[in-house]
């Protein structure tokens, strides 16, 4: 059984945040996402993605799938 060893607590209500949490993702040269480095910092919290179609929002899922 998987048991983390450091365990985030919501600031708020104390209760420990279930699952593994993104802290920081980056990309280049993945898809549209090229030239320089990309980065998604989301530090463990809940993220919403939105933009126009084609922004690349399907690409970013992309990246963390893989």
């Amino acid at each position: 059984m998987f048991e983390p060893q450091d365990v985030e607590r919501d600031l708020q209500s104390g209760e420990a945040f279930a699952g593994v949490r993104l802290q920081r993702l980056e990309v280049l040269n993945w898809g549209t996402f090229d030239e320089h480095p990309w980065a998604l910092t989301p530090n463990g919290n809940n993220t919403l993605l939105t933009g126009d179609i084609g922004s690349g929002k399907s690409t970013l899922v992309d990246a963390i799938t893989t």
